[in-house]
């Protein structure tokens, strides 16, 4: 129990130093004065939209994939039909994960700028260019996991995965950066 709560510690303390970082980076692509940069509720509105742009479409394609690969291990007896169709689900669904997250970032730099934008905005701000955002959802997802990669390792009792968390924070500061210049273009072209 103790290794769950210092991994759940770990995990949060990692994205609350990547927020803080990335928010500092933003403001600073999008010209805007970084003095301020550490503001809790900022840094926690920042750390919140990448949570939710991020884990919630990976979650949700593992999800599927995990579903479709035990029907077909129920409905096809062959063996490894199962693994087979989850393969090839997940070739179709991570693009699309990760097309979705690059738009959904979209937020973090709104984030950064005390701006609230809700997902119809970034649909019309992102329209056209979607594909183009692709490349830093997978950044981002990269990023996440690894974050999360060192603190599952921690819950599980090894340590040895804990060199992993600034380069996850670095790769997710780096991809904020050209975020926050993206968004920038997007926002003076619409």
């Amino acid at each position: 129990m103790i290794s769950i709560l210092l991994a759940v510690l770990i995990l949060a303390t990692a994205i609350l130093a990547t927020a803080a970082l990335a928010v500092r980076r933003q403001r600073q692509a999008l010209g805007l004065d970084a003095a301020p940069w550490w503001m809790p509720r900022r840094t926690l509105r920042w750390s919140g939209a990448m949570v939710a742009g991020v884990l919630g479409p990976l979650l949700f394609a593992k999800m599927l994939v995990m579903a479709l690969a035990l029907g077909s291990e129920l409905i096809l007896p062959a063996e490894g039909a199962g693994m087979m169709a989850g393969i090839g689900v997940a070739w179709l669904l991570l693009p699309m994960a990760l097309l979705v997250i690059g738009t959904a970032a979209l937020k973090l730099p709104a984030a950064a700028d005390d701006k609230t934008l809700d997902t119809r905005e970034v649909i019309r701000l992102a329209d056209g260019n979607e594909w183009s955002l692709m490349p830093l959802g997978v950044g981002l997802a990269l990023g996440v996991l690894l974050l999360l990669g060192p603190a599952v390792g921690v819950a599980l009792g090894t340590l040895a995965y804990l060199p992993l968390l600034p380069l996850g924070v670095v790769l997710l500061v780096w991809v904020s950066g050209r975020l926050a210049d993206r968004y920038r273009s997007l926002a003076t072209t619409t």
